[in-house]
């Protein structure tokens, strides 16, 4: 299970982030390290309906959670690109930086790959990943597969079948664009991982019919369904057509697929 959590009022975010990591880092030990190395360039004056900065905790059974920090490369002077030059620059990964930036020279910062999010796992483990996720607003499937190519794990065309899929339509006439994460792990050059995020809602017109393909990726992933199922319910009610809650879905992993699908708790949701 996975929390992503902020203040209701966004003004406070940046602080109330900031005051979240350091206690992670004084009750729980966490090494907060990297995260201070690139703070200062994620500014917390966030535009309206926009934000600064995310946290979210990852629950694993028998295990210690593992936190995460998502910031708003858009909130500042220097343009994203900039900033996530230099935040990858910091973190030691400037030659995983360039290969993306000279893959991507002539879309990247475009609306269709759209520095949308910067994202580090805390802590001191080897397996702490540094995430830049890219939005594609107004492109076709080619688009989201250009940059998929770039990760180790990429299979191909198989991100295109998924678009087509879920939406049984165009991906370039969408309300709410897709996204793609590229994950970067120790000293590969190339991104480990590359997971697609699709959105549901406002693409999807309510949960019943978010669920049914949602249920439709899961058989085709080889995921047996019944969990998700009992799960939607118990966010939406037993009118599944009433609800709103579930707002994406993601895959990675085409070797041992994992899809997760997540829900905004404040949308709307008929009492079972």
């Amino acid at each position: 299970m996975r929390l992503l959590f902020e203040p209701l009022d966004t003004r406070q975010a940046h602080e109330a982030g900031h005051r979240f990591v350091e206690r992670l880092n004084k009750i729980l030990g966490i090494d907060v390290s990297r995260f201070h190395l690139v703070a200062d360039l994620f500014p917390g004056s966030p535009s309206a309906g926009s934000f600064s900065m995310l946290c979210s905790a990852a629950l694993r059974v028998g295990g210690t959670p593992l936190f995460k920090v998502y910031v708003n490369p858009a909130v500042g002077e220097p343009r994203p690109h900039q900033v996530i030059g230099e935040a990858m620059s910091r973190l030691g990964l400037s030659a995983q930086w360039a290969f993306v930036a000279e893959h991507l020279r002539d879309g990247l910062g475009s609306l269709e790959q759209e520095i949308a999010l910067f994202a580090l796992d805390l802590g001191d483990s080897p397996e702490a990943r540094v995430k830049i996720y890219l939005r594609h607003s107004g492109c076709g499937a080619e688009q989201v597969e250009r940059v998929a190519r770039l990760a180790q794990d990429h299979q191909p065309d198989l991100f295109a079948k998924i678009l087509d899929r879920l939406y049984g339509a165009p991906v370039d006439r969408l309300v709410k664009a897709p996204m793609t994460c590229l994950s970067f792990l120790g000293n590969h050059r190339e991104p480990a991982s590359v997971t697609l995020y699709c959105p549901l809602d406002p693409n999807i017109s309510d949960d019943a019919e978010a669920s049914t393909r949602v249920v439709d990726l899961l058989e085709m992933s080889g995921i047996a369904p019944e969990p998700f199922g009992a799960l939607a319910t118990a966010i939406s009610g037993a009118d599944l057509a009433g609800g709103r809650r579930l707002s994406w879905v993601s895959y990675k992993q085409p070797a041992d697929p994992v899809v997760t699908v997540y829900a905004g708790l404040d949308g709307s949701a008929r009492a079972s």
